[in-house]
């Protein structure tokens, strides 16, 4: 039976877990410190909680563990991470272990507070990073505390207390419809060595594909008489190995068909006759990779390539600068304000839930439901 003391404003539970084979009786202790933030009575609660279940996971044969966070961080590494993760993914979380560590990596994995990682929230505020960076970074540490939750290392993850500040909804900057038009009679206007780019803001404002996944489109990946293309591959760069990869899409739902115009297929069919010259023009030096956006030797073209053309476009023509990512933000406006209902936008995109869509382009459909209840009153006319 478990026994709780009470120690300053700490609580230290005690479980009895029999006797070895000495004789002598076997003690479990955890500490719980109360929430300041609070109230009494959530915090008399809680405590009754955490002695249930320390008590529960005694029987079990869940004893705590004095490792610190960097050491169990490294550990989830090798043994979880690089095991099951996407290579962007595990890349990603890489990156963010420096903080990590140096906030936290010194507390055991037991100890860790939700009040610990509310600072570490309050450090990564004053040194400028944006809220969904920060985000991003305690998503980080709270995949961890998962893991030692599952192998019962822990049994209450304190990430997810964590208050962020609240966040003004910002819009997203994309073309309009009328831009998107001025960019393509651009396009038709550029030299005969930057086809590949006309063809690549084509296809990212027909499709809302990611750059990752036109960057790895194959010419196998299209049916020409059905008119439709498969995304089933996405090109990357990893800065932590300093090297380009091809991986799969960025969810299992990525992984999709998607129809075309045939005035954009018919655009596919003149750029690969033109892609077959640059062939015959390279020889021997051309490397045959099927990929419909290669460099002039036919390697896949650079991830950072769309955006430095499209930058120097900008610069040249004058045309409103925008992301190459917007293109993807534009094909989603454009399917909403046409009435496309929010599980089909889901598919086009190759989001993993509805929730996802909805979250991200949430103004879009409010502006599309407000204009169609205009609608409906204007059709009745009361």
């Amino acid at each position: 039976m478990a026994t709780t003391i009470k120690r300053g404003n700490t609580h230290r539970i005690r479980v009895s877990c029999g006797y070895d084979v000495h004789g002598k009786q076997i003690v479990k202790s955890m500490t719980y410190k109360p929430d300041p933030t609070k109230s009494d009575k959530w915090n008399e609660k809680e405590l009754n909680r955490q002695v249930v279940m320390f008590e529960e996971s005694c029987k079990q044969g869940q004893s705590v563990t004095a490792a610190k966070f960097e050491t169990f961080a490294r550990e989830w590494f090798k043994d979880c991470a690089e095991l099951k993760l996407k290579r962007l993914t595990l890349n990603r979380y890489h990156q963010m272990e420096k903080r990590a560590y140096a906030a936290l990596g010194h507390i055991r994995v037991d100890k860790i507070t939700p009040l610990d990682i509310q600072r570490y929230v309050r450090s990564l505020m004053a040194d400028g990073l944006s809220p969904q960076t920060v985000k991003g970074n305690v998503r980080f540490i709270s995949v961890i505390l998962n893991y030692a939750v599952k192998k019962r290392i822990i049994t209450f993850n304190p990430c997810v207390t964590v208050d962020y500040p609240a966040e003004q909804p910002k819009e997203r900057e994309f073309y309009s419809v009328e831009e998107v038009k001025k960019l393509f009679e651009v396009l038709q206007g550029e030299k005969e060595d930057k086809k590949p780019f006309a063809l690549f803001f084509t296809l990212a404002a027909y499709t809302g594909a990611r750059k990752g996944e036109l960057l790895g489109l194959e010419w196998k990946d299209f049916d020409f008489d059905n008119n439709t293309l498969s995304i089933n591959r996405a090109y990357y760069y990893s800065a932590i190995d300093k090297a380009y990869f091809t991986d799969t899409p960025k969810t299992k739902l990525s992984r999709r068909s998607l129809k075309l115009p045939a005035h954009v297929m018919e655009t596919l069919s003149q750029y690969r006759k033109w892609q077959d010259q640059q062939k015959e023009i390279c020889g021997g030096s051309w490397v045959d990779t099927d990929r419909l956006f290669t460099a002039w030797n036919g390697k896949p073209m650079r991830p950072n390539a769309p955006g430095y053309y499209l930058d120097n476009l900008c610069k040249r023509t004058g045309m409103r600068k925008v992301t190459v990512h917007s293109f993807r933000h534009f094909n989603a406006s454009a399917l909403i304000n046409s009435g496309i209902d929010v599980v089909t936008v889901q598919t086009a995109l190759g989001h993993s839930t509805a929730a996802t869509t909805l979250s991200i382009y949430s103004h879009s459909f409010n502006n599309a439901q407000t204009r169609a209840m205009e609608a409906i009153a204007n059709v009745i006319d009361l």
